[in-house]
Order: C-alpha cells, then structure tokens, then sequence
C-alpha cells in the first residue's frame, strides 16, 4: 500500500505538511547539532526544503529552477554546493531524527515489544557514471548480473505498520578489481569523511554491526532483529545475540554452513530429513540446534515451512528465542516485508539516485539521506491518518463506552463452541472431543497456550 498522497501532483499540499513536520520535530535543532549550517547566503532551512520539495513538484532540477512559480531565490550552485558541504553529520541527523519520530509519533500507541529492527541491502545504481568517487561493480542478486554503482544497506524499524529508516551506508566493493573510480585519497585519514568511506569498502555484515550499534545507543528499546538469507551466517547470528538481541532470519540452503543437532553436525538439508513432520498444514516442521560448538551454547530453532512458489520446495526460519513458536516465528520475520515496500517507494517515486547527477561520495550521502526523511514524513502523515488511536481522547473516550468481553471469556465461549461443534458433526465420544481439544490447545502460539491452560486450572 502506497503511503503517499492521492494529490501528490500539487506541491503545494506537501508545503503545508512539511512545515508542520519541520516544526514538530524541530529540524533546525538537530541541523545545528549536526552541523549542518551555511556560513552565508540563503538559510539552510529554505535549501533543504527547496530539495525536499523537489520530488513533489514532477519537474527536474533545471526545469524548476527556471520555472515561474518557483519561490527559490538561489541558483544553481547553492544547492550543489550545500549538498557537497564536507562537515556535515548526516548519519547522525538521521538516527537523531528517527529516534524523535519513534518516540513523540509512534510509541505513544504502539508497545516498544512490537518493534523490530530490519536491515537488508538494494542496489544503488549509477549506470552511466564513470567519475563517481567509490563508484564499483557489486553483483545484483536480484538480476543475476553485475551493476554499476553502490550497495544501500539500510537498517530500520517497523511495527508491521510503519517502518522508519535509521541509517544506511552505501557500500562500495572491497575487491580492487571492483572498484570503478577510486575514494578521494587527499581526505584528512581522521575526519569523518575518511570514516565512512573506509567503512564503505568493509564487508557487508562488519558495517550492518556498525549501523546497529549506533542505532542501539538512540533506541535500546527494541530486542530482536530481522534479515534475509544473504546475512544469515552463525557468526554473525551469534554477534547480534551477544548485543542481547532476538534473531529472526531466512536460512540459506548451502552444504558449506552446519548446525550442531543431536550431538551431530549437519547441513540444512540434512536437517530436514531427521525432524519430526506435521501432518499437514504449511509449517513442515523444526528443531533446535546450537550455533555455537565450541563456546557456550547458543540454541535456536529452525522452521520448515513449505514454499508457496513450488509446494515440492522448502524454506527455512531461524529465531534464537525459543518461547516463540512455529507460527510466531513464521509471523514475525513477515515484518521484513516492510523494508522492501521502502526500497520500492524511495527508488520509483522518491527519486533515489535519480534527481541530482552529483559524483562526490558526500553529495551522494547527503541526498540520500534527504530521500529518507522525505520517506518519515510520509510514513508519519500516513499512519496518523490511518490510525484510529491517533485522534487522541476522542478514540478513547468513545473506546470506554463499549462494553467489551475480556479475553478469557472470549476463549471460554470460542472452546465451548467448539467442543459442541465436533460433537454434533463427527459425533464422537467425550474422550475423542477431549483429545482433539488438547492437540488444538497445543497447537496455540505459546502466550495463548498458557492463558488457555490457565483458564482450564481455575475451572
């Protein structure tokens, strides 16, 4: 579902929507705290809402700036010159800014227990570029086929809801036989230029810890972390355990990666043929295994779950919490989903490498980050306008004149009808209905398990 406006043709209704975003948030604080000012000339709050606007007008950068309407009193050079300032903290404006959206927005009406971070990585493309500084050929997995350009890893935050992007680094190759065009090699070795660019030549899972201890310095609230295959490597499952944090991830189908099951070391494949099976339904099965076999143990179950493209195939599930269940588990890592709705948005309709030709790895970093708030404030309008808590006092006064029934009691009668149902239908003898009864009961996602069982105990 698309998040942004049905009118989005007329920049005039997002003015009135970024200013109000603008002063919420109170953007001018954070650009001072991350340095990101103007010595002279123009504001920086009309340059960046110039730029910010830019995507929602429908017209390119030189088609606006010559247009009659258009209320930028700078040029040209303003815009690429802000955008080529060396000593801005971007990173930290996003992570800043994020932090502020999640607490002030969405935490007032969600449980932090909802929030999951996900991380995965998207082709950035330059095609036609040759002087692009780090410019690389990286291998797009999507396309089977080498690119031009970098690898946007980009770690976030989601509800299932709303997802808002934390940080993100745009990976050049660490092979130099990769490497297009090379980092600018006068940059100060101890500035933060020089960091980040020494961090884009890392490896992708090195940077992804890099990005998450960051992130987990403004929000620790949140425990558990979700990535695709690509990333599930025990090492590094066992790094983001050692944050205290859940791991919820996809399982590459590969003999090169083992997992210690019944004292023995096995494939993913060979796993599969030693669990025990359902009898139907689309969860096959799953075990648990230790990721560590040298160490201290490290447990975590793996989820058979058949594939919906070809029903003969199989994917596989790891979660290194092991209250959760098989469904839970499934449920869970189908939040990741959100992280992929966001690369859609910010490349087809944000213009995501498309609406400035700069080849600085600065410039680069800051418009990207520009198309990422572009995304939180639309995340922030759309949820406040799907919602029904976000009205306020409203919701809930009208919420407290429903006379509702507590959960035990809806179990109550959802069991009792059930129990009459199977008699009526099958016609079976109370121990039949009995036995039936507890294989459903032990079928339950385990926080409902346990109400259930309680509720049985007090009657």
């Amino acid at each position: 579902m698309s998040i942004l406006p049905e009118n989005l043709e007329n920049e005039r209704t997002l003015s009135p929507m970024f200013f109000s975003f603008f002063k919420e948030f109170k953007l001018n604080q954070l650009f001072r705290k991350c340095h990101i000012y103007k010595e002279k000339g123009i504001p920086v709050k009309e340059v960046f809402q110039m730029i910010f606007l830019l995507a929602f007008t429908g017209k390119s950068f030189s088609s606006f700036l010559h247009s009659r309407n258009n209320p930028f009193q700078g040029k040209k050079d303003t815009v690429y010159r802000f955008l080529h300032q060396t000593r801005c903290n971007w990173r930290k404006f996003l992570f800043l800014l994020s932090t502020k959206v999640v607490n002030e927005a969405l935490l007032p009406f969600t449980t932090p227990k909802r929030y999951t971070w996900v991380v995965d990585d998207s082709p950035y493309e330059r095609p036609r570029s040759q002087y692009v500084e780090g410019l690389s050929r990286f291998f797009d997995h999507s396309r089977g086929g080498f690119s031009r350009g970098f690898r946007m890893l980009t770690l976030g935050l989601t509800d299932g809801a709303t997802f808002i992007p934390f940080s993100f680094s745009l990976l050049s190759s660490h092979h130099h036989k990769n490497q297009l065009c090379p980092m600018d090699p006068s940059i100060d070795r101890r500035s933060l230029r020089a960091r980040i660019r020494q961090e884009s030549q890392e490896k992708a899972p090195e940077v992804l810890l890099k990005l998450l201890d960051g992130a987990l310095k403004y929000c620790p609230l949140v425990h558990t972390i979700l990535f695709d295959s690509w990333f599930s490597f025990p090492a590094l499952i066992r790094k983001c355990s050692s944050r205290g944090l859940t791991v919820v991830c996809m399982l590459k189908n590969t003999s090169k990666i083992y997992y210690s099951f019944g004292g023995k070391l096995l494939s993913l494949s060979s796993l599969m043929t030693r669990i025990q099976k359902r009898p139907n339904g689309n969860i096959i099965g799953s075990g648990v295994v230790n990721l560590n076999y040298t160490g201290e143990p490290l447990l975590a179950r793996i989820v058979f779950v058949k594939s919906e493209k070809q029903k003969s195939q199989w994917l596989a599930l790891l979660s290194t919490d092991l209250s959760l269940s098989e469904e839970e588990i499934v449920t869970l890592y189908g939040k990741r989903w959100d992280i992929e709705v966001f690369f859609k948005m910010v490349k087809s309709f944000l213009k995501l490498a498309r609406e400035f030709q700069v080849r600085s790895y600065d410039a680069l970093v800051a418009h990207t980050s520009i198309v990422f708030i572009r995304y939180i404030m639309l995340s922030v309008a759309a949820r406040r306008n799907q919602d029904p808590r976000t009205i306020g006092e409203l919701f809930y006064a009208c919420y407290d004149e429903i006379q509702d029934i507590t959960l035990m009691e809806a179990l109550t009668l959802l069991l009792e009808l059930l129990k009459s149902t199977i008699k009526q239908v099958l016609v079976l003898s109370e121990e039949k209905v009995k036995e039936l009864l507890i294989y459903f009961v032990n079928s339950l996602p385990a926080w409902l398990r346990e109400k259930v069982i309680l509720m049985n105990c007090e009657s």
